[in-house]
């Protein structure tokens, strides 16, 4: 019998194989638990994130909500007695001013001529948006100042009664006299308003006793109440939270109050807004509302700043007193992005740990491997791997384990080795955050930096100077070749001479950037390195500030050298003949007596108009002029100003006519406009000989302007005299035809008055020919109040 010869396999051989199936076996098994186990955990917690995501976003948008409305609750708890404060706090200011203007001038004017220093002080106050305005009335029911309705000022009004039927000027100088000041409540149809309602107001009025009258001002609740709507929906429109929260606001009957859309802006009809999942969203928001305590609503909408419709939860609730519906809502979606990130990073970590699982089983093996064979060869595959790992130790800065290793001997020498490794990677980590921290220093810090090295070339700088001087090539720039920059005077002369000693002191120089000639600070420094560094920073608008400081100073030290010379010519009037009056009491005629006093009132005007136009100027110059715009019928305006002038006019037998049409009307601020006519007729009378004429007169013109022309028959202006005034230029006063003095600054008032109102002012005249002001200004502008 022949026997069959087995194939003869070493022990090495069978031990390996056997291991292999084993240590294979083993690792996919602990493969497949582990990833069963990783999956069921990460499925519960993400359904638990989902839920958890999903509170806290309801929470977010409920707590925005409660926020605005606990602000809007307790906004309207004070919102009558916050009006009556304001009220009593406005008429306490004007009865300061009238009071102080009563000190200063009760013993050198009348009670009239005091109370029409009052007037021409209120008139133009105007406060709560422009609105509110000060009245005054004597105790006798005379309408003092009423601005918005001037035609009513001079006539008694005891007998004018509110909506209701009340006699309010008896009420209010009943409460004058017994109370000497209080609040008096009427009832009346606004203006532009449904004329069927009648509208609370409420007025506060203090009673000034040396003059016999009482001044006050009102406002109506309802103005109020939109007052504090407009604050609340700006602060609404600025509130935001997390990435794309926002907080918006629709009426009950679905219109939009706040919005944050590109289709829909405030005010817009939207009670059949639908989203692309045919869901009525202001609907829906409706009935989250009459639930108790408002309720959630679920919904899809755009992102802003993006093109994806998302869903979304929004928390809804009403306000009943104002009809709104307050809501804050939030994307949801990111919750799910959220679980998908994190499930994407979990197959990512599998498939890391799976790859770690298959390099310990290839470890294993080799291992195996090697057992089988001869010590030597243990020994030699130990030190092959310490060496391929320290390698990878000291490239990746990860300590080496000893577990690796068999032999004791190689164990014992990795302590130091991974104390090196340590402090290497740290030095290393230390070293990037330094560089880090220089480069976002470098980069972004607002002043221009350039590095040289020692032979000159640029080696960094930085978005300040690329900014600056939008260089694109730096490496064929070099610290000479930036000198072409600077223009040839003394200053950067100075500036070139001093820049090669280094010395890190700024130096200002004129420079040539990508935006013009500007005006820079530099320096320049040397490094332990041999490096230069140049750094700079802008100072033109400085300079500019410097420069435009020096004129106005300049102008002003001017005008008040003209102002001091031109009132020493009226205060000598004054003083001189009222001393004649004086020492020659009972001794001269009523003649002389009489004329005396006129030329002592003549001096007084002159002295008066001189300062009003010199307050008006100071006004301007200081920017506190205050804008009401508002539509202006330019027949009133101007009959007021020929009323206001007719008096002078008739000293000299000057005719003042009126030739604007009725009807004709533009937007502008009433009281500049007044103080722009007033002082151009003013300044034609002056120039103008006994016997002339001064006429207003007004046309529309292309570009949606109106003209004003004030034209006179007077002395006339010389050509060059005509080219400043056209070029905006201030121009010298000089006497009237009746020997008038002035300083030039009404003009001056003019031209910066009309400035304000974005018009212009030309001139037309020739000696001897008279003169033609024509002031240009917009026919139509946004009724608003600027400062």
């Amino acid at each position: 019998m022949i026997r069959k010869k087995t194939k003869s396999k070493s022990l090495t051989a069978i031990s390996f194989r056997n291991n292999l199936i084993v240590s294979i076996s083993i690792g996919f098994t602990v493969a497949a638990i582990f990833i069963f186990f990783e999956v069921r955990e990460f499925n519960k917690d993400a359904e638990k994130a989902r839920e958890e995501g999903l509170e806290s976003k309801k929470e977010l948008v409920k707590a925005e909500v409660e926020k605005v409305i606990d602000y809007i609750h307790f906004t309207r708890l004070f919102m009558e007695k916050r009006m009556r404060n304001n009220l009593k706090e406005r008429t306490y200011e004007a009865w300061s001013i009238i009071n102080n203007i009563y000190n200063k001038n009760h013993e050198t004017h009348t009670k009239r001529e005091i109370l029409h220093l009052i007037k021409q002080a209120l008139r133009p106050v105007r406060f709560n948006n422009g609105r509110g305005y000060y009245f005054l009335v004597n105790l006798n029911g005379v309408e003092e100042l009423y601005p918005v309705r001037p035609e009513f000022e001079g006539e008694n009004l005891l007998d004018l009664q509110d909506a209701r039927g009340n006699y309010v000027i008896k009420d209010e100088i009943k409460i004058a006299k017994e109370k000497g000041e209080g609040f008096v409540k009427g009832y009346w149809r606004k203006p532009y308003a449904d004329s069927t309602k009648m509208f609370a107001k409420t007025s506060f009025i203090k009673v000034f006793k040396p003059l016999g009258i009482y001044v006050g001002c009102g406002d109506y609740l309802i103005d109020v109440r939109k007052d504090i709507q407009d604050d609340i929906k700006m602060r609404i429109k600025r509130t935001r939270f997390g990435e794309y929260g926002y907080v918006f606001v629709n009426t009950y009957t679905g219109v939009a109050v706040v919005i944050d859309s590109k289709k829909y802006s405030e005010g817009d009809t939207i009670w059949e807004l639908t989203d692309s999942y045919g869901v009525k969203v202001i609907q829906e928001e409706w009935k989250a509302v009459n639930k108790p305590g408002g309720g959630f609503i679920r919904y899809h909408w755009l992102k802003p700043g993006t093109d994806k419709i998302a869903p979304k939860i929004s928390f809804i609730k009403g306000v009943d007193e104002w009809q709104w519906m307050i809501g804050a809502g939030v994307y949801i979606d990111v919750i799910e992005e959220n679980i998908a990130r994190e499930r994407e990073l979990l197959y990512k970590r599998m498939i890391r740990k799976g790859g770690l699982g298959l390099l310990l089983i290839l470890i294993v093996l080799v291992l195996i491997f090697y057992m089988a064979q001869r010590n030597a060869r243990i020994i030699h595959s130990n030190l092959e791997t310490f060496i391929s790992k320290l390698r990878i130790a000291v490239k990746s800065g990860k300590k080496m384990n000893a577990d690796d290793y068999s032999l004791v001997d190689l164990q014992n020498i990795l302590p130091p080795i991974n104390e090196i490794i340590v402090h290497k990677t740290e030095a290393e980590a230390k070293l990037k955050e330094s560089e880090i921290r220089f480069r976002t220093i470098f980069e972004n810090v607002p002043v221009m930096l350039l590095v040289f090295d020692n032979d000159l070339n640029i080696k960094f700088c930085n978005k300040e100077f690329n900014r600056e001087f939008d260089i694109k090539d730096h490496t064929k720039l070099l610290k000479r070749s930036l000198l072409r920059y600077l223009p040839n005077n003394k200053t950067n002369k100075d500036f070139i001479t001093a820049l090669p000693k280094c010395d890190g002191n700024f130096r200002e120089i004129n420079i040539k950037t990508a935006q013009g000639d500007k005006w820079h600070n530099w320096a320049c420094f040397n490094t332990p390195v041999n490096e230069t560094i140049l750094a700079g920073f802008d100072i033109t608008p400085i300079y500019q500030n410097q420069k435009r400081l020096a004129e106005s100073n300049a102008t002003k030290d001017k005008i008040l050298s003209v102002v001091s010379h031109d009132l020493h010519g009226p205060f000598n009037t004054i003083i001189g003949f009222s001393k004649i009056l004086l020492s020659n009491e009972g001794k001269l005629s009523k003649d002389k007596r009489d004329r005396y006093l006129q030329h002592i009132h003549n001096s007084s005007k002159s002295m008066h108009t001189m300062l009003t136009n010199l307050l008006s100027w100071a006004r301007a110059q200081s920017g506190k002029i205050k804008l009401y715009f508002t539509v202006v019928e330019l027949y009133l305006l101007t009959s007021e100003v020929v009323k206001t002038l007719s008096p002078l006019a008739a000293q000299k037998k000057i005719k003042l006519i009126n030739e604007i049409e009725t009807g004709l009307t533009l937007t502008s601020d009433i009281s500049l406009l007044r103080i722009i006519v007033q002082n151009l007729v003013a300044n034609g009378i002056k120039f103008t000989k006994p016997g002339g004429r001064v006429e207003v007169s007004a046309r529309r013109s292309a570009g949606n302007k109106i003209e004003i022309i004030v034209t006179d028959s007077g002395v006339g202006m010389s050509a060059d005299m005509v080219e400043k005034i056209n070029s905006g230029e201030k121009v010298e006063s000089s006497p009237g035809t009746n020997k008038e003095s002035g300083t030039g600054l009404g003009l001056l008032i003019c031209q910066e008055f009309i400035t304000y109102l974005d018009g212009t002012l030309k001139v037309k005249s020739h000696p001897n020919e008279g003169s033609s002001f024509v002031v240009s200004l917009p026919a139509h502008k946004e009724l608003r109040q600027e400062l």
